[in-house]
């Protein structure tokens, strides 16, 4: 604690915010996926996604990954994203500078060795953030990706009909649409993609959306709302 109320004593704040959307009046948007649980239900996602020839940034547990290698490779495989979602899934918002750079470094370490991609993107456990978790990134040279609509499909009550009007009702151009693998998820995806796709919007992976809007989301530029979650 006492290293990172030194550093910010003593350093600018030169790490860039967290993504939340990127600016843009393209139609097009990313679903980020993280994944430390539910893993039989990955599988029918990236089928969904794949079907409707869409991408979608899937931000791996470290410890998932190195447990589930041929589920990992198959998200490879499909052609889509792969970010962190850190190692162990711990609360990173009470953890220090070398705490937080060591889930960034291990989760690459393990993501790397079941896909061969080294991940640039990383969503923090939890939806978590602090003054350690940006250093930590920068450090680690990994861009902190959060998003503008919450699905809260983890939650045993949202319905695939309420993951779907969720998302629409808060649609716009460049927005990160937050996921993880449940059933719910798994059955409200070939839908929601297809009214994506009447009306007008792409879905690609998030570091594709930041090529697509042709610029890097300076400071002060990324929108949205956060929401708690469990994951």
């Amino acid at each position: 604690m006492l290293a990172l109320v030194l550093h910010l004593l003593t350093a600018p704040a030169a790490y860039p915010p967290e993504l939340r959307s990127v600016p843009t009046t393209k139609k097009v948007v990313s679903i980020a996926v993280n994944v430390v649980w539910g893993t039989e239900y990955v599988p029918p996602i990236v089928q969904a996604l794949k079907a409707q020839g869409d991408k979608a940034t899937f931000f791996l547990g470290g410890t998932w990954a190195e447990h589930n290698p041929e589920v990992a490779r198959q998200i490879r495989d499909a052609g889509m994203e792969i970010g962190s979602h850190g190692d162990k899934h711990r609360h990173v918002g009470s953890l220090g500078i070398a705490a937080n750079e060591e889930e960034i470094s291990k989760a690459a370490e393990r993501i790397k060795a079941a896909t061969g991609v080294t991940p640039t993107l990383y969503g923090p456990a939890y939806g978590e953030l602090s003054p350690a978790v940006h250093l930590a990134a920068q450090k680690q040279g990994v861009r902190v990706v959060m998003w503008s609509i919450d699905t809260i499909d983890w939650r045993k009550s949202h319905t695939p009909a309420i993951i779907q009007q969720r998302v629409l009702a808060r649609l716009q151009p460049g927005a990160i649409i937050l996921m993880h693998p449940t059933d719910r998820t798994a059955a409200a995806l070939p839908g929601l993609l297809k009214e994506l796709h009447n009306r007008g919007y792409r879905v690609i992976g998030v570091q594709e959306l930041l090529q697509q809007a042709g610029r890097t989301a300076p400071p002060g530029e990324q929108g949205g709302m956060r929401e708690q979650r469990v994951g």
